[in-house]
């Protein structure tokens, strides 16, 4: 997926519009200058080193959000005080999810010291306070994760996950 200047300012939007708090909104809006500029091409990366550095700094090393500059996160990210907050650079996130403070989302080490994979998660999921998401896992669309849940496995679309380790509910509400 080519990373270009009119999908970056429409995601800037959507993110700014998602997010109600200064401290967010900027997260964000750093984070999208900074992948534009990371992943857009060598001349972009090159020149944009000095602004990817400060995101880095600010973001990660002062604020405790880690979202590195090569995630790739779609529109309408919307962040509830992300500290302690930490995505893999490889995990691939679709539009409008929904993030908390404390939330992981990660690779898992095997037996034999390797790495696995990463979430992919979909359009529209929703992530509870401390959750964590781990390893080569498919989330479905409109998926919930709930506040602590440690997720192992894949969730469908519009499931609800709960409890550790992650049970997977219809999400029906009795």
């Amino acid at each position: 997926m080519m990373v270009t200047l009119k999908k970056s300012l429409h995601a800037i939007a959507e993110d700014y519009r998602c997010n109600a708090f200064m401290k967010t909104r900027f997260v964000v809006v750093f984070f999208r200058v900074a992948n534009y500029l990371a992943c857009r091409s060598r001349l972009t990366l090159w020149f944009g080193a000095p602004v990817i550095l400060l995101y880095i700094v600010v973001c990660d090393w002062l604020m405790g959000i880690e979202i590195p500059v090569k995630t790739k996160i779609g529109k309408g990210l919307t962040l509830y005080h992300g500290t302690g907050l930490v995505i893999n650079g490889y995990c691939v996130m679709g539009d409008y999810c929904v993030v908390r403070h404390g939330v992981t989302i990660g690779n898992t080490i095997r037996s034999d010291g390797t790495n696995s994979g990463v979430p992919v998660i979909g359009n529209r999921v929703e992530f509870g306070a401390h959750s964590v998401a781990l390893g080569d896992i498919r989330i479905g669309d409109g998926a919930r994760i709930g506040a602590g849940a440690v997720l192992l496995c894949n969730v469908p679309d519009g499931a609800v996950a709960v409890g550790v380790p992650a049970r997977v509910t219809s999400g029906e509400q009795p």
